[in-house]
């Protein structure tokens, strides 16, 4: 079992060698996010060769503590830039971000001063200092690096949920919505750090050597490499270019005992705001969002919302995308329209984009806008 996990780790080496570059420095999907991918991977092969079978380079032994890079705490911080990087949410976090990659790298940096003092004095650190010290400072990264990944799951999913959220309430592109697969990304992580707590126990409870959770742990990470990140490469950032929403001002007539506009003032506007929509069409735009609406019609973007989710029992984004759907079926039925194909009539109805199209149509309707062309 561990000459098998061991030649995977030497295929998914050289694999992640070549697609961390790429991801470094592909010109078709650049972004500073699969830099942050192409950067993981390359930790994820420094971190393989500490299972490499060479014991020696030269008179340097590399199957000590810290003699050769440990990137195990750049791991969970590449993974929370990633998914940050994609929710347009770095700054929110930068701190944090920028204080964990500080001690991943300082971490990294025991070796390097490891291999300068061998290199000038004939000696290792586990030399000077007693191996109880070192195997001390080893394990307290491995579970500081356990417990950190573990705060980066939490946070990922929280922030994920966030954003879904922002998006409903917010924005028209239901393109802004697709992020099953960021979803699959976060939760393929929690299997391989269930199996790493596992390992981290057994050495706790006085464990050695080779063991089953250790090769488990690898081969669910040679899957993550080798199939997530090459999925989540292909995805753009999910909020680029889009200018950041304005924080909503509370109603002027808020209700001093409830702390809520006033139900008359739902149900005037419910009306109001129907026939704005369907008179002015700002669904037309691909990129109408919640404040738009509200800056078009002189309202508070808080009043239009409350009233779209308890009057017509809908998020913004449903409820605005209901009528992009309403006026494609019309034009899909109608031979005047007969020379624009399905897309052209989705952009034209206000779709961004033809998967945005499909989701709404699917949501809507149960079927695709082609069910419903006329021949």
């Amino acid at each position: 079992m561990e000459q098998i996990v061991n030649t995977l780790i030497w295929a998914a080496m050289f694999q992640g060698l070549l697609l961390g570059l790429i991801y470094l420095f592909s010109k078709k999907y650049r972004s500073h996010a699969n830099r942050i991918l192409g950067f993981f991977l390359l930790a994820f092969v420094f971190e393989a060769l500490t299972n490499s079978p060479i014991s020696h380079i030269g008179d340097y032994a590399t199957n000590g503590y810290f003699t050769l890079p440990e990137v195990k705490l750049l791991f969970p911080i590449l993974i929370l830039h990633y998914v940050l990087e994609k929710l347009g949410r770095s700054k929110a976090y930068l701190r944090f971000l920028k204080i964990h990659y500080v001690l991943a790298f300082l971490a990294i940096s025991i070796t390097l001063v490891n291999v300068m003092m061998f290199a000038f004095k004939g000696t290792t650190i586990d030399q000077v200092f007693d191996f109880h010290t070192i195997e001390t400072a080893f394990m307290a990264m491995q579970y500081y690096a356990f417990f950190l990944t573990l705060a980066v799951i939490a946070l990922s999913i929280r922030e994920t949920r966030t954003y879904t959220q922002l998006i409903k309430s917010t924005y028209s592109d239901l393109d802004l919505m697709q992020i099953r697969w960021l979803l699959q990304f976060i939760y393929s992580i929690i299997p391989i750090a269930l199996v790493w707590g596992l390992e981290l126990v057994r050495i706790a409870k006085g464990g050695t050597g080779p063991s089953a959770f250790a090769s488990l742990t690898w081969i669910l990470l040679i899957l993550f490499v080798y199939f997530l990140s090459y999925r989540a490469y292909q995805q753009k950032n999910l909020l680029e270019n889009i200018p950041p929403t304005p924080e909503p001002e509370p109603y002027r007539n808020t209700n001093p005992s409830s702390g809520q506009p006033p139900e008359q003032d739902y149900a005037d506007m419910s009306l109001r705001l129907k026939t704005y929509v369907e008179a002015k069409k700002p669904y037309l735009r691909h990129d109408l969002t919640l404040y738009d609406l509200a800056k078009e019609m002189g309202e508070s973007p808080r009043l239009i919302s409350g009233c779209i989710n308890r009057n017509f029992s809908q998020n913004f984004a449903e409820w605005i995308n209901r009528f992009r759907v309403q006026l494609a079926l019309e034009r899909l039925k109608d031979p005047a329209y007969g020379h624009l194909s399905v897309e052209g009539i989705g952009s034209e109805s206000g779709f961004k984009s033809r998967s945005a199209m499909y989701a709404a149509f699917k949501r809507e309707t149960g079927h695709s806008p082609g069910h419903f062309r006329e021949d």
